[in-house]
């Protein structure tokens, strides 16, 4: 029987006639099928940082796991600082403000 080897592992096949190099491709396929499955799921996991330090009420919603009418009510009770650009409604919260707030409400 021909022998495949996947990774250290030695593989065998039933089936005469196989040749190494159909082995080692299928070997190679499945190596990277894993390989992707686990970066997938570390990426899950392990959320990545905003890209931008100022963000959005919705932004920071997402960052906190909180919705954002629940950091709009926060904003407006003056529990999270925002910078404010002109007149009205457009502010944006600092990152380094949400992880102050994150690092002090830990118990």
């Amino acid at each position: 029987m021909p022998i495949g080897v996947i990774g250290e592992q030695k593989m065998q096949t039933q089936f005469p006639g196989t040749s190494q190099a159909l082995l080692e491709g299928v070997g190679a396929v499945i190596r990277q099928q894993v390989i992707a499955e686990i970066q997938a799921a570390e990426a899950k996991n392990n959320p990545k940082p905003p890209q931008c330090r100022l963000l959005t009420a919705e932004q920071a919603g997402a960052y906190l796991g909180r919705t954002p009418g629940a950091i709009r009510q926060l904003i407006h009770k003056r529990l999270i600082p925002v910078v404010r650009f002109g007149f009205g409604r457009n502010v944006r919260i600092d990152v380094r403000d949400l992880d102050k707030i994150i690092d002090e409400n830990k118990v």
